[in-house]
């Protein structure tokens, strides 16, 4: 009795960062419709001219796979001694070398190869109440701040990177969609708000919530 090989498909793209000029995505190699005891991963790391994507694959897959192969840019390791990146510069080429050694069936109407990593790649369709106008005009930060060593300067804005569950990120960005604001200019509304909070001696802000924070009410109390 013949036995069939494992269908390997990819899941659905989920979306681990999305700032302005950066969205990272990731898939994992599913067989059967299963996730692959090696998490075998691909990660799309998106930016408006392009960007790149890796498959970070277990380091004893390494023998059994191609690694001269021409479409491959990089080879690197993602965890010390246990998995490996392979780095493309397309993501078409990411999903032909998934094909190559993982058996991976992909769609009929591929991607062109000359085609660099986009957002419409991933096939990622916003609902209406997540979807956000251009980007809004707003009053920038102010560019000086105090420390105990006096006061600070700073010619520009400067980046603060944060890192947010996934049920968190969800309920961030629909709030942004749902106030018609971009992720980043909440963001900094809600820096703002919560410094101005702290300033008053309020230190509500700086407490780790014990489980979710039921919605607001809709309706205005007299």
């Amino acid at each position: 009795m013949t036995t069939l090989a494992p269908v390997a498909t990819l899941e659905a793209p989920c979306t681990l960062l999305a700032i302005e000029g950066l969205t990272i995505c990731t898939q994992r190699l599913l067989l059967d419709g299963k996730t692959t005891p090696a998490n075998i991963l691909l990660h799309q790391h998106i930016v408006p001219a392009g960007g790149f994507c890796f498959i970070a694959v277990p380091i004893e897959h390494l023998p059994a796979l191609d690694l001269d192969d021409t479409t491959i840019t990089r080879v690197s390791n993602v965890y010390e001694g246990t998995t490996c990146g392979l780095v493309f510069k397309h993501y078409q080429h990411a999903l032909d070398y998934l094909t190559k050694h993982y058996g991976l069936a992909q769609a009929t109407d591929r991607a062109p190869l000359s085609t660099d990593v986009s957002p419409r790649l991933l096939g990622i369709v916003l609902p209406a109440p997540l979807s956000t106008p251009p980007r809004l005009t707003r009053r920038p930060l102010s560019t000086t701040a105090f420390s105990p060593y006096g006061v600070i300067h700073m010619s520009k804005k400067q980046p603060i990177r944060v890192f947010l569950d996934q049920e968190i990120h969800s309920r961030y960005l629909i709030q942004a969609g749902t106030h018609g604001l971009t992720p980043s200019a909440l963001g900094e509304r809600l820096i703002q708000h919560g410094i101005t909070q702290l300033e008053g001696g309020d230190k509500a802000p700086l407490e780790a919530p014990g489980g979710d924070v039921p919605p607001a009410p809709t309706t205005t109390q007299a």
